[in-house]
């Protein structure tokens, strides 16, 4: 049976499916620097990053552009991301998706066959812009993975119903931290090939496979329901609504939904003020409220700091813990597994504890880790401490998967009004790129020049990504996308939300009322039959 075929919970797991294979793409491309920075290869070719081999004024130097080169990319995946603000609701969220795949595609052979860096860089922007406007609706390598952060959540979220909403999402996020897995360990088989090119230029090259997987399949599966009622085009999204349900699609539950989204986008349009499509306006749905939540949950998530052992890791461990490059590697390696396997939890957890106490957790956890390698890195002559040090990166790589990787992407995507769905899902991955780039590429010079007390600034930024998670941030699980326009229409302050989503009832309850009828008349039909 083929992709066009499928219906009910198969169609849905195979739009999870493919949204994850994008997310794997994410997490490779993201991790496949850090273990190309300390290999004799690549050093040879662009020896303007080699902060290895290299003391005092030459060190700080290569510091600054090794930050860029890395940094760059999450630029181009702002870009991308950025890029969805336009395109997310013109094309709607496949094409979006397959556009940026295409675009991946043409960064990641630009990225694999560099002879200077300046190409390398290009090609490093391109897969990002390519991400950001086909992944997450709003996530070249960099342009690329931009648009697949962006648009991907979004599609998925807006195709799954209350109750398997947050483990679809989230499948995405285990399988991109798979793909950080992949390719850490992908990278540690090739170091000992460290006389050839191939060392680096392969596992760059062997993310081609994902991007053709999302290309080959996206145009295959059915558009947003709500993305096409948002357009008017109100007989598609009930056939697409039935194909997703495994119901005819004159039932009472595809009406019901359809009903709910129609609700939806007229609230949204009740009078002059809310008619705006703009997401800093004024509205009586709040539109305002709601993007800066989006987009400030994603920045507070990025700034507690997790990518500094992402992109640095076999840096810190080669460069200050001294250890050898084989230990670095395989200690990198390691903490990427324990990462994989707490986004595995995470996914089974969402949709049992909710969107808000995994943040708390996340946040609390971050703090604690941040503070405690600030303290145990402050006198590196120690060689317990500084081995010490290695458990509060598992630490933090159990924590940050946890809570604060995907669930900020989706968190975006719930949040928002359906009539400015699309930009604001694009404006917070690309929020969140910029904030990954600034870490990225200040990191080498912080460590330069602070040190140890460069930990201290994302235990602060950690501790106040909590609080604020605390006030701002309803709870999302069980509830319909319409349910959660309705938390915020009711919301006479920025405080009220948090209050609102714990007493107001279900709208899931109404929709399993409609299905226990349309069974009973089932049932009832079918006795009269016989």
């Amino acid at each position: 049976m083929g992709i066009t075929a499928l219906r009910g919970k198969s169609l849905g797991r195979v739009i999870g499916l493919v949204g994850a294979v994008g997310f794997v793409l994410q997490g490779y491309d993201q991790a496949v620097a850090n273990g190309l920075l300390t290999l004799g290869s690549f050093i040879a070719i662009f020896p303007q990053i080699d902060t290895v081999n290299t003391h005092g004024s030459q060190k700080s130097h290569n510091s600054t552009i090794q930050g860029t080169t890395v940094a760059i990319y999450e630029v181009g995946c702002a870009l991308g991301a950025l890029g969805c603000v336009f395109l997310g609701d013109k094309l709607g969220r496949r094409k979006t998706i397959f556009l940026a795949g295409c675009v991946a595609l043409v960064g990641i052979v630009i990225q694999a066959s560099p002879f200077a860096l300046g190409q390398l860089i290009a090609g490093r922007v391109i897969t990002v812009l390519w991400y950001l406007c086909g992944g997450i609706a709003n996530d070249g390598s960099g342009l690329g993975v931009g648009g697949f952060t962006a648009t991907i959540p979004m599609y998925v979220s807006e195709s799954s119903g209350a109750e398997a909403r947050g483990r679809m999402v989230l499948l995405e996020g285990w399988f991109a931290i798979g793909g950080i897995v992949l390719a850490t360990w992908l990278e540690f088989g090739l170091y000992y090939v460290s006389d050839n090119s191939v060392s680096w230029r392969f596992p760059i090259a062997f993310q081609g496979i994902f991007a053709l997987v999302v290309v080959s399949c996206i145009l295959f599966l059915p558009e947003s329901p709500r993305w096409l009622a948002r357009v008017g085009r109100m007989e598609e999204a009930a056939e697409v609504l039935a194909r997703m349900e495994d119901v005819p699609v004159e039932s009472g539950h595809v009406a019901q939904e359809l009903e709910i989204i129609k609700q939806s986008l007229f609230l949204d349009a009740a009078d002059e003020s809310t008619v705006s499509t703009s997401p800093f306006a004024l509205t009586n749905n709040r539109h305002l409220h709601r993007t800066a939540i989006a987009v400030g949950v994603n920045i507070l998530a990025q700034m507690t700091g997790v990518n500094i052992i992402t992109f640095y890791s076999d840096t810190i461990f080669e460069s200050d813990l001294g250890y050898s490059g084989t230990i670095s590697r395989i200690i990198t390696g390691c903490l990427q597994i324990w990462q994989f396997i707490a986004a595995g939890l995470a996914v089974l957890l969402i949709d049992r504890v909710g969107r808000r106490p995994l943040l708390l957790t996340a946040a609390a956890g971050m703090t604690i880790a941040q503070t405690c390698l600030a303290g145990l890195s402050s006198d590196l002559s120690n060689k317990s401490a500084a081995g010490a040090s290695i458990l509060f990166y598992f630490m933090a790589l159990f924590c940050f998967p946890i809570g604060l990787f995907l669930v900020p992407f989706m968190y975006a995507a719930e949040i928002a009004p359906l009539r400015t769905r699309a930009k604001v899902t694009a404006m917070s991955a690309a929020a969140n790129w910029l904030f990954n780039f600034l870490l990225a590429e200040v990191t080498p010079i912080g460590f330069a020049s602070i040190q140890w007390r460069y930990y201290i600034v994302y235990a602060c930024i950690s501790a106040v990504a909590f609080v604020s998670f605390y006030f701002f941030c309803p709870e999302t699980k069980g509830r319909t996308l319409e349910e959660i326009d309705d938390i915020f229409v009711q919301s006479e302050s920025i405080f009220d939300p948090v209050r609102i989503a714990k007493e107001i009832p279900f709208q899931t309850e109404l929709l399993a009322h409609v299905d226990d009828a349309e069974k009973v008349g089932a049932k009832d039909e079918c006795v009269e039959n016989a």
